[in-house]
């Protein structure tokens, strides 16, 4: 063969190398150890709330050069790869410079690795290794990253996964290890130690060889020394420099914040929670759960309104204790929401026109078949205001509006608003007005805030750079009536909104607090969802938002005036009769499954009349010709009283 031929060859055997080359750094980078950090959930001012591992064990956080003191950067690529900037991931110079070290000596007494393979290596620890194999897959992984990464990124990567002892990897966590703070300002003591520690991170680990890691922290001192231009005095200076080393505790914190935010993959996140605030909300929490007693446990939240920024999330009072069933979240548990949705009934009624903020209420029996609901308090009130009603949380008013109102358009509306999940959804009915929707506390607060604001922020955690905003669930007039109906003043004259919730047989019980700024949402309960006999929303969880409230120093809300004196809706008092029929009562709404009613009345001798057709009670009842509305008429002299009532056949 030729030379000619020879040279042909090579020359193409090079291009194909090179095109092979070219393919295989241009290829996209697997997945990485960089992808499993520790979760780390901070508030808003940055200060960590929540820590845990990463899915493999490590206390590591991404990296950021601009979090780092440059000392740092500075010292580790004069002592570990001081061509960094220039060379391509692979530093001939020292290879070259190794292999005659290497021929000279007999033995390897220099490495050629740069940062660029040691961040490959830290990345893909199946490289790892010191035979010739292991090396020239670590050169070609690190042109790859060269390729797809620039040097900051690749410094970056370095500082998020170097190990510095135990399970600790990262400068983040290693100086929040050793230091007990960030890496922002640093010596160049501590600089020469954090380089010094991933050469051997077991050996050199302060807690347990401490002078080990000193004496490296020096001999790095040394030999950086002429490349950053310390004088003699300064070196010694450095070297004589006590490292301020301590090994400082993890600390959990709020622990549901990473149930709730997290990504599997870990990292961390700025929330636009208030730390302070956390943790007087999670101590308010406490006390009084202590007071009520095991099982209960408590949870709490503090929504921003305007922003529906959550400032404090405290999902249970300890995530600990197993007997409260303290990991779990009670602020996403789906319960009843006891009568918190009854302002909501009211605010749709007023913004239909269906009610004003002068209307009388009638609280009246209701019978259904063997079944007869009745107020909290087992009674009834009769002829109520309307804010009587709503402030009082009376049942009946507020099921006899829901059925003016139709509860399935009710229902539809909050299932559009929350857009709640299928498995959520449902068609209550009118148990909807005493708790028959199931909610959440997240969800609760949305809907408060779609009550009040206008527009109505969408809740978050994270600081987006607009607010979200949305239609709100009833019209800027229907809100100040609601919020003026809700209003009540306290012993000191001060104004104040709550709207408590109770649960079938006091399974769960709330309280809504609505201030000038913030929405509180309380909730209360067992972890299983047990039967109580002495928790009510205004006994317990009242006083907990109210005490949030006084210890977060948040303002009273604002209440626009309304005019109450609108007289079309007041009840007229007409002397010239009285009143011949007793039950039903007007305008009462009877569910059964038969056409016969119950009349009475505490006269005699009664003429009766149905629909204006005169009928004949048989034993004190009379047999309407069909459901719906009917019109029952007693007349005696010159006195007639008439009575509307309404008659839904019960379904079974």
């Amino acid at each position: 063969m030729n030379r000619g031929r020879i040279s042909l060859l090579i020359a193409a055997m090079v291009v194909m190398v090179a095109i092979g080359l070219t393919a295989y750094i241009s290829r996209p980078l697997p997945p990485s150890r960089l992808d499993l950090l520790s979760h780390v959930i901070k508030d808003a001012s940055g200060d960590i709330l929540a820590t845990r591992i990463s899915n493999d064990g490590f206390w590591r956080e991404k990296v950021s050069l601009n979090e780092i003191d440059s000392k740092l950067t500075d010292t580790l690529l004069a002592y570990e790869d001081k061509r960094f900037w220039s060379h391509v991931g692979v530093d001939p110079l020292a290879i070259v410079r190794a292999v005659i070290d290497a021929l000279i000596s007999g033995h390897i007494t220099s490495g050629a690795s740069t940062i660029t393979m040691q961040t490959a290596r830290l990345m893909y620890p199946e490289l790892g290794g010191k035979t010739i194999r292991a090396k020239i897959h670590q050169m070609l992984m690190a042109l790859r990253l060269e390729f797809h990464w620039s040097k900051k990124d690749i410094l970056e990567a370095y500082f998020t996964l170097a190990p510095y002892g135990g399970n600790i990897e990262g400068i983040t966590a290693g100086t929040r290890a050793w230091l007990g703070r960030p890496p922002k300002h640093l010596t160049y003591r501590e600089a020469a130690f954090f380089v010094a520690l991933p050469q051997s991170p077991e050996r050199r680990r302060p807690d347990r060889h401490l002078q080990a890691a000193e004496d490296a922290a020096s001999r790095v001192l040394a030999f950086v020394a002429e490349r950053l231009g310390f004088s003699k005095e300064q070196l010694n200076e450095y070297q004589s420099e006590p490292t301020p080393i301590r090994k400082l505790q993890w600390k959990l914190g709020d622990v549901h914040l990473i149930d709730r935010l997290s990504s599997p993959g870990g990292g961390s996140l700025v929330t636009t929670l208030n730390g302070d605030w956390q943790s007087l909300v999670r101590a308010t929490l406490k006390k009084h759960i202590n007071y009520v007693g095991l099982p209960y446990n408590a949870a709490a939240m503090v929504v921003e309104r305007k922003t529906g920024r959550i400032q404090a999330y405290v999902a249970s009072t300890d995530y600990q204790n197993k007997i409260r069933k303290g990991a779990n979240n009670y602020l996403t548990a789906v319960r009843s929401p006891g009568s918190t949705l009854k302002p909501l009934i009211y605010g749709m009624a007023l913004e239909r026109g269906l009610l004003s903020v002068s209307s009388v209420m009638k609280d009246t029996k209701i019978q259904v078949d063997s079944y007869a609901p009745t107020n909290f308090d087992d009674g009834f009130h009769g002829a109520v205001s309307l804010k009587d009603a709503l402030v009082q949380s009376l049942n009946i008013p507020a099921i006899n509006t829901l059925e003016t109102l139709g509860p399935a358009h009710v229902t539809s509306a909050i299932n559009a608003y929350l857009q709640l999940p299928s498995g959520q959804a449902n068609d209550p009915g009118l148990s909807l007005a005493v708790g028959g929707l199931y909610l959440t506390a997240e969800q609760l607060s949305r809907l408060y805030l779609g009550m009040v604001d206008h527009p109505s922020p969408d809740l978050h955690f994270m600081r987006p750079d607009e607010a979200s905003m949305r239609s709100p669930l009833i019209s800027q007039k229907a809100s100040n009536m609601l919020m003026w109906l809700l209003s009540q003043v306290n012993i000191s004259g001060e104004r104040y909104i709550v709207k408590t919730g109770t649960s079938n047989e006091r399974r769960d019980v709330w309280s809504v607090h609505i201030l000038k700024d913030h929405i509180i949402v309380v909730w209360l309960g067992a972890p299983d969802n047990q039967a109580s006999q002495h928790i009510t929303g205004a006994r317990v969880a009242t006083p907990i938002g109210f005490e949030i409230a006084e210890v977060l120093s948040l303002k009273p809300p604002i209440v626009v005036p309304i005019d109450s004196s609108d007289s079309s809706t007041r009840v007229t008092v007409k002397p010239a009769c009285e009143r011949l029929i007793e039950y039903p009562e007007d305008n009462e709404w009877i569910i059964s499954s038969s056409t016969t009613v119950t009349i009475g009345s505490r006269f005699d001798n009664l003429i009766w009349y149905l629909n204006g057709k005169q009928v004949v009670p048989v034993n004190g009842s009379i047999r309407l010709e069909h459901f719906g509305v009917n019109t029952l008429s007693a007349r005696r002299g010159k006195c007639t009283t008439s009575t509307n009532i309404f008659v839904q056949r019960l379904t079974k």
